[in-house]
């Protein structure tokens, strides 16, 4: 057998080694993959909620409490009314987190160029109201995951010379909201 020429039997094994080591590095590859992949897709969510809490979510009247839980305040309001036009004004705060939470106070300024004809709330809430003020103060116990508490407005516009409404303020009291407190408004303009 020549020195520089290799037999048969040892091409075949230095194959075989090269072709075990390229099977082991793809196996290697794969398993990092995977676990790349579970990490990337677990952190994901994690990171989203972070800049959510650190943000403090307080766009569109909705902000994030310490435990997670999203308190959310929604003003249902027509876009316009006519000098001495009727219509509903709505308050709907809301969980939409996965806990309850607890002890929550609202306050409610209603502008002077809308007079309050009407206002009612849904059980488990209470009121309270001075005569001759535009401010409605209410207590709610707990709102559970996912329920809604309505706060109902029946109101008559009286314009004067304004072209819109003050602003018709919300603002909900709970002590894991960032700043304590989370603030909505909404304003009514004069239709032509």
């Amino acid at each position: 057998m020549h020195r520089g020429c290799p037999d048969k039997k040892d091409t075949v094994g230095t194959a075989k080694i090269a072709q075990d080591r390229s099977l082991q590095s793809l196996l290697l590859k794969e398993k990092f993959m995977k676990s790349h992949r579970i990490f990337s897709s677990a952190a994901l969510p994690v990171i989203a909620v972070a800049l959510i809490a650190i943000a403090g979510c307080k766009t569109s009247g909705m902000a994030v409490t310490r435990h997670g839980q999203l308190l959310k305040i929604n003003i249902e309001h027509p876009m316009d009314l006519p000098d001495r036009g009727e219509d509903n004004v709505n308050v709907v705060v809301g969980n939409r987190g996965v806990r309850s939470v607890k002890d929550v106070l609202i306050d409610v300024e209603v502008p002077p160029e809308l007079v309050v004809l009407d206002e009612t709330h849904e059980r488990g809430v209470t009121m309270s109201h001075e005569p001759g003020s535009n401010f409605y103060h209410y207590t709610m116990g707990n709102l559970q995951p996912a329920e809604d508490s309505t706060i109902h407005y029946k109101v008559r516009a009286s314009f004067g010379t304004m072209a819109a409404t003050g602003n018709f303020g919300v603002t909900a009291w709970q002590r894991d909201l960032p700043g304590d407190k989370l603030v909505e408004t909404a304003l009514i303009k004069l239709r032509p």
